[in-house]
């Protein structure tokens, strides 16, 4: 059971690094990247043990911009989607957060739910429909980062409108992609999990709604290659 067990969080940990395809800073950003790359990062900012309601350069998400209560991002994030946001809406897209900053704990709560048989995926309690771990932690990862592993736990990850893949299939969705996909890079946000093909071969399932600020995000992924083993 040892063994099976930290097989899976090898497996867990392999995920942050061969899924995501972030490329390299683009002219944009790239003064901003160069700048920063040798700041320390404390790893409780990478594996999201810390509470970014008392860390400093973190803001409170307003009403209008999310519809959910508490939730956080860094500042310099959370400006940066603003003036996408007011970008957006000059186009006649309405861009909203549903989830931004996860804590290790928001995140470990995700994964047992799903664990554990809480809540349904796909139609299925999962603790029921793979009994085996190994299994069972794949079809996790499809989606959800095991804890300590995601790209939320940074503070410059950000989920727009809706996680329902059905979302972006509708005429308002397929409206609302086209648009980031046109026009987020110049806000610095890039799509981190985009769908298969030659550049990206494995890993987590390609997410619409899933965004990052490069600016930051570049910096921590490339720290968390180097620190976290």
């Amino acid at each position: 059971m040892k063994k099976i067990k930290t097989f899976i969080v090898a497996l867990a940990l392999s995920f942050p690094l061969a899924a995501q395809v972030v490329t390299s800073p683009g002219p944009l950003d790239s003064a901003l990247v160069e700048k920063a790359k040798f700041d320390t990062i404390a790893k409780k900012f990478l594996l999201g043990k810390y509470n970014p309601a008392k860390e400093d350069g973190f803001s409170l998400i307003s009403s209008k911009y999310t519809a959910k209560t508490g939730i956080y991002l860094r500042t310099e994030v959370y400006n940066a989607f603003i003036a996408m946001c007011d970008s957006a809406l000059k186009d006649g897209i309405s861009l909203s957060i549903v989830s931004a900053t996860r804590t290790f704990d928001h995140q470990k709560m995700i994964w047992e739910n799903k664990w554990n048989g809480r809540q349904y995926v796909g139609g299925k309690l999962l603790n029921v429909a793979y009994p085996d771990e190994v299994e069972r932690a794949l079809v996790i990862l499809k989606y959800s980062s095991m804890p300590g592993t995601s790209r939320h736990h940074w503070g410059t990850d950000i989920d727009i409108n809706s996680v329902d893949p059905a979302y972006f299939k509708t005429a308002i969705g397929i409206k609302v992609l086209q648009w980031l996909e046109s026009h987020a890079h110049y806000f610095g946000f890039c799509r981190p999990y985009t769908p298969f093909g030659p550049t990206r071969s494995k890993g987590f399932q390609p997410e619409e709604w899933h965004w990052s600020y490069i600016p930051i995000a570049y910096r921590f992924q490339q720290t968390y290659k180097n620190q976290i083993k």
